[in-house]
């Protein structure tokens, strides 16, 4: 099974100049916890999550109206392509212990997101002598590795 048939394609995404008020916004209407920021060619240059903006505001009791993207954007992008196989995909997030990826396009622009989530109903929804796609185990296999290793220095 490959990354198309189960990624999101309607990702939302922000810009560095975007206030965290309104990525955080963004977050909540579609119900997640992470937002790739992309310049203005769709370039994905980094992402932003709900722990970010959370941790980031508290910290230094700033109001999100306030601070853009920019303060808070992680460049650390881990991402895949479309017509990758699950399973690779499934690896690169164990390895790099997260539970989303971008979904590039061959241009580098932002074409989806995979989330652990998906591929998870995805798995469920196999029947038992179906062998094309991620098997349940192989997503809590993957989760396990999220969870349970330290950060690997590089990813």
């Amino acid at each position: 099974m490959r990354v198309r048939e189960i990624m999101r394609r309607e990702a939302r995404f922000c810009h560095p100049w975007t206030p965290l008020a309104e990525a955080g916004r963004t977050m909540a209407e579609v119900g997640c916890g992470v937002l790739p920021v992309v310049d203005l060619e769709q370039n994905v240059i980094g992402v932003v999550t709900d722990r970010d903006i959370c941790l980031f505001l508290t910290a230094r009791d700033r109001k999100a109206s306030e601070v853009a993207v920019r303060e808070v954007i992680h460049g650390d992008v881990f991402t895949c392509e479309a017509g990758d196989d699950i399973g690779d995909a499934l690896a690169i997030m164990a390895a790099c212990q997260v539970r989303r990826l971008a979904v590039l396009d061959e241009a580098a622009h932002l074409e989806g997101i995979l989330s652990l989530d998906d591929v998870a109903v995805a798995s469920r929804a196999l029947g038992p002598h179906d062998y094309t796609g991620p098997f349940y185990s192989d997503v809590a296999k993957t989760l396990k590795a999220i969870c349970s290793q330290p950060l690997p220095a590089v990813c």
